[in-house]
């Protein structure tokens, strides 16, 4: 092959990978956002008669959305869907001309858990509007796993020695402690899972260690909000998983100056 050849040659090849590294920067993030660790709220909104509700405002809020609110309208059959939020406790708020606004507070979305709810709004003037309080179950029981929460009402009341996230790990359905008799053991099983089977995360990310599966992090009892423990079911974007996902959601920050001391 002569030199002109060869120089033709590298300018293909060299085109070619200019090809491949574009289509690669584009597929990229779509993958990235399908494989990250976040949860989903579905749900229909409906009016007092049962009729499903299309164009209405859906707005979801969280200090875990660091860009803020998130908005959708309902499709042709009164069907909302935030596919990928990350973990942590939202408000729910639906608008819609000539009926009552729907306000909901304290939902917590776990990683890979799918939380559902129905909205029913009622015409204006019947009242000013739908506050609906009080947390939902600590047991989601949606989706063939079995997932379970622990609120910061749950933290503060279960007596534990408060030394370890993991002293609340270990108090949910299915899951036990493999040295139970060890004050310094954190391994954990879920339903007989092996202890390298499960995966851990701090507000959506991944801290789990590659070598053995166990918790590289354990955040101080006082500054977890929430504990939401996957213990089967997980979705299909952890890969693998056998055991549980335990996600730690951590409090967070405020305009109030408040002190403690231990």
């Amino acid at each position: 092959m002569d030199t002109e050849a060869r120089r033709s040659f590298a300018t293909r090849k060299g085109g070619y990978l200019l090809l491949v590294f574009a289509a690669a920067s584009l597929l990229l993030p779509r993958m990235a956002a399908a494989q990250g660790l976040t949860g989903a709220l579905i749900g229909t909104v409906k009016d007092d008669q049962g009729g499903v509700l299309p164009g209405a405002a859906v707005r979801v809020n969280s200090p875990a959305l660091i860009g803020g609110p998130a908005t959708r309208t309902t499709n042709e059959k009164g069907q909302l869907r935030f596919p990928a939020l990350p973990p942590g406790p939202y408000v729910l708020d639906i608008e819609l001309q000539g009926f009552t606004t729907y306000h909901e507070e304290g939902i917590g979305v776990g990683a890979g858990a799918t939380i559902e709810r129905t909205a029913v709004l009622k015409l204006a003037g019947v009242a000013e509007s739908v506050v609906v309080e009080g947390a939902g179950s600590r047991i989601d029981a949606r989706d063939p796993g079995f997932g379970t929460r622990f609120g910061p009402e749950d933290l503060k009341a279960i007596p534990t020695r408060r030394a370890s996230m993991f002293d609340s790990i270990r108090a949910a359905p299915g899951v036990s402690p493999t040295s139970p008799s060890s004050g310094t053991a954190t391994t954990v099983s879920a339903f007989g899972s092996g202890t390298n089977e499960n995966q851990f995360l701090i507000d959506g990310t991944n801290f789990t260690c590659p070598c053995n599966g166990i918790a590289r992090s354990e955040p101080g009892v006082d500054f977890i909000q929430e504990i939401q423990v996957q213990s089967v079911g997980a979705s299909a974007e952890f890969g693998n998983v056998q055991g549980a996902v335990i996600n730690v959601v951590t409090r967070q920050g405020g305009e109030r100056f408040l002190y403690d001391a231990s």
